[in-house]
């Protein structure tokens, strides 16, 4: 089993693993390590990240992105009545009073949660990652912005519970930013210690 991180964006995502003394961001079908977080309905499939992306203007009313926002917030929200008017899909109320996205999928009207909109997203993040490292990927980390209240945490790991992905912690971006410094400075040292210590070894050697 291998643990992955996931920095999903408003509008891209990143998958990242822990690899040769690094942190190394894993690229998607397109060798592009940057996944739009664009997701399209037609009326024979369902498109995702590049693919998607490419369905914005052609057919805007059923490409649905930046969601991110929504997560853990009342339809009747304020933030969110301001928000639809500048939308090109319908988000709706749903049963429990949250935000409901409508689309036309398979020739059909279909209404799906915001946790359901980004389960599909890490559908696919999931999958890119089991296609990179050839394991099944379980656990995870998911990167959120500092500022996201309980509700929108509790939000996204209702997602990730859909996919059934077992999210060990909530990162703040922040700190996902920092520790991948981190990470990577304390490589730089040590390599270049290492360089030094094979350098002086050749000199004392002659």
């Amino acid at each position: 089993m291998s643990v992955v991180g996931l920095d999903v964006g408003s509008q891209s995502c990143y998958i990242a693993v822990a690899r040769a003394g690094g942190i190394e961001t894993i690229a998607n079908e397109f060798s592009d390590r940057c996944t739009p977080s664009v997701i399209s309905f037609g009326s024979k499939n369902r498109t995702i990240g590049v693919a998607a992306k490419n369905q914005q203007i052609t057919h805007a009313n059923n490409t649905v992105s930046h969601f991110k926002r929504f997560h853990g917030r009342a339809f009747n929200d304020p933030f969110i009545q301001k928000e639809k008017e500048n939308l090109s899909y319908d988000l709706v109320q749903m049963k429990n009073g949250g935000v409901g996205i409508k689309v036309m999928y398979m020739d059909e009207e279909h209404l799906f949660s915001v946790e359901q909109i980004t389960a599909m997203l890490l559908t696919k993040l999931k999958e890119t990652a089991e296609n990179n490292l050839k394991k099944p990927v379980t656990d995870c980390v998911i990167s959120v912005p500092s500022f996201f209240t309980d509700a929108e945490r509790r939000s996204v790991l209702d997602a990730a519970q859909i996919v059934g992905l077992n999210c060990l912690r909530l990162m703040n971006d922040m700190t996902a930013g920092k520790q991948n410094l981190f990470v990577w400075s304390n490589y730089t040292i040590i390599t270049t210690i290492k360089t030094y210590q094979k350098q002086l070894l050749n000199i004392f050697s002659h």
